[in-house]
């Protein structure tokens, strides 16, 4: 028994000391039901031919996603308009500024089961200051009532804009904890947004 509590012990303080690598001591889930959902424009536009982005594999909110999945263990659900935004970015930032403006619900080809999760992390990019309106959907169809609820948002220098407060008026029978921010030009860096990811996950307390 000695030697367990000095193992643990030894553990604790290597983690705070920097002497073993960042996942070792991840933060522990296994008493927690994970889902982590998202929105990314690469599952949610229409291609033109001889488009670039066609042979893209993922978007930054998926990237995210993934990793706090595999953190987590938690369960993946992509989030799915059931009418495309257009292959033109210019439209697309236009199309989602008059669907903030006219506080629009896009259609969802799905809305995920959230009633066996007690903490749901959601992964999008910061469209005009705050969640795309394809999100909102999800909350208002979903039940989050006495969840942790966790934002996880990708931008171009704009942050969390006002994303977080946002989910905090929408859900205010919810535990909305602070959200976890990511340029999107750094997320392709896999190490370094790994590690990023790594420690904002350890640092929950929920």
């Amino acid at each position: 028994m000695f030697k367990k509590v000095l193992a643990v012990s030894m553990l604790f303080v290597s983690c705070l000391s920097g002497f073993i690598s960042a996942s070792a001591c991840a933060a522990d889930f296994s008493n927690h039901k994970v889902a982590v959902v998202y929105f990314t424009l690469l599952q949610n536009r229409e291609f033109s031919s001889n488009d670039p982005q066609a042979d893209k594999k993922a978007g930054n909110a998926e990237i995210l996603a993934d990793m706090i999945a595999e953190g987590t263990g938690g369960d993946l659900y992509s989030l799915k308009t059931v009418k495309k935004y257009p292959s033109d970015y210019d439209e697309t930032v236009d199309l989602a500024q008059e669907e903030q403006d006219a506080n629009a619900r896009p259609e969802l080809q799905e809305i995920p089961d959230m009633s066996s999760y007690d903490t749901v992390f959601i992964s999008f990019p910061n469209w005009w200051g705050t969640y795309p309106m394809a999100v909102a959907t999800f909350l208002d169809k979903v039940d989050l009532k006495g969840k942790n609820v966790i934002p996880v948002c990708t931008h171009e220098g704009s942050r969390m804009g006002r994303s977080q407060r946002d989910l905090e008026n929408a859900l205010p029978e919810s535990n909305v904890l602070d959200g976890f921010e990511r340029r999107g030009g750094s997320v392709a860096d896999d190490a370094d947004t790994k590690e990023a990811v790594t420690e904002f996950l350890n640092e929950l307390e929920l």
